[in-house]
């Protein structure tokens, strides 16, 4: 799974790069990153907000990916199927919207794990 996200960042990277616009991604998770998307391009937060809100609650399937790239018309999105080990879980998301990069750890919400004891 690491290696299905590497490849699809390192393909984002590539190609970004082989078009001469490699640029350092907009990390959402910086405070203040949204307000500031909110008021220099309110289109692309509304997008992002709402892939956001998506991604909270989904198990990034095939299918889910594809809905979103359509819906928000996002040219590149990798949604990590590996969950980071926290309380709630969250997960590392990486788009492009508009030639911009994007990336952000979204906590998960909802998703119906629940702690259990080790068994002896």
């Amino acid at each position: 799974m690491r290696i299905t996200f590497a490849v699809a960042v390192s393909t984002v990277m590539a190609s970004a790069g082989a078009a001469g616009t490699l640029t350092q991604p907009v990390d959402l998770n910086r405070p203040g990153a949204l307000e500031e998307l909110k008021l220099e391009r309110p289109k692309h937060h509304a997008a992002i907000t709402r892939v956001l809100r998506a991604v909270e609650g989904s198990a990034c399937d095939r299918g889910e990916i594809e809905t979103l790239k359509a819906r928000f018309e996002i040219s590149v999105l990798a949604c990590s199927f590996l969950l980071l080990t926290s309380d709630p879980p969250k997960r590392r998301l990486d788009f492009e919207l508009e030639g911009t990069h994007y990336v952000a750890t979204v906590t998960m919400q909802d998703i119906g794990a629940r702690v259990v004891p080790a068994r002896r």
